[in-house]
C-alpha cells in the first residue's frame, strides 16, 4: 500500500479592489517570508470555517482600511511552493471600493493604485498574474481555475488554465 504524503494547506485569496479605473495593488516588502518584494492584490488566510466573501472584506479592510462591494469571484486555483513544501489554495476576487481611507502598512509593505496595463508592467508581478490577469479583469460572469508550481519565491516552474 503506498503511503500518502501528508499536506501542508493553506487557504487564501486575493481581491483586486477597484476604484476610478485603477486596482490596490500590494508591493510586499523585502523582508516577507513568503513572495518578498512581490506584486499581488490584498488579501490574505481564511479562518475557520469563514465564507469567501467575510474574508475578503476582513482581510481588505485590516490590510487597506478599506471597505469593498460588488465582490466578485474571478479564479481559483491552487500553488505549489517547492521550496517551502506549503500549497496554497486560493481565489481570485474583484471587488469595489465602497469607502474607508487607505492605511498605510510599512510591515506588509506598499500600496499603489495601477491600471491594469501598469500592473502587468510591474517588475516582480506574481508570476501567475501575467497570465491571469486577464481572466481577472474580464467584465464576464466566467470563473476559471488553475494550478501553479513554484520552485523557489517567485520563480514560476509550471501553470495549467483550466476554462469552462
Amino acid at each position: 500500500m503506498a503511503m500518502k504524503k501528508s499536506r501542508n494547506i493553506v487557504v487564501t485569496l486575493e481581491c483586486f479592489v477597484k476604484k476610478d479605473g485603477k486596482y490596490l495593488m500590494l508591493h510586499r516588502a523585502p523582508e516577507k517570508r513568503i513572495m518578498p518584494d512581490v506584486w499581488m492584490a490584498p488579501g490574505g488566510h481564511r479562518e475557520f470555517n469563514e465564507g469567501l466573501f467575510a474574508c475578503a472584506r476582513r482581510e481588505v479592510m485590516e490590510e487597506t482600511g478599506l471597505r469593498i462591494k460588488h465582490l466578485k469571484i474571478k479564479a481559483t486555483g491552487c500553488a505549489y511552493l517547492r521550496d517551502l513544501n506549503q500549497e496554497f489554495y486560493f481565489h481570485f476576487l474583484v471587488a469595489d471600493c465602497a469607502g474607508g481611507r487607505l492605511k498605510p502598512k510599512a510591515d506588509d509593505g506598499e500600496f499603489v493604485w495601477l491600471t491594469p496595463q501598469q500592473i502587468l508592467r510591474q517588475k516582480n508581478l506574481l508570476s501567475e498574474l501575467k497570465t491571469m490577469l486577464p481572466y481577472v479583469f474580464q467584465n464576464n460572469q466566467s470563473v476559471v481555475s488553475f494550478r501553479a508550481v513554484y520552485e523557489k519565491g517567485n520563480h514560476l516552474k509550471e501553470l495549467e488554465v483550466e476554462t469552462p
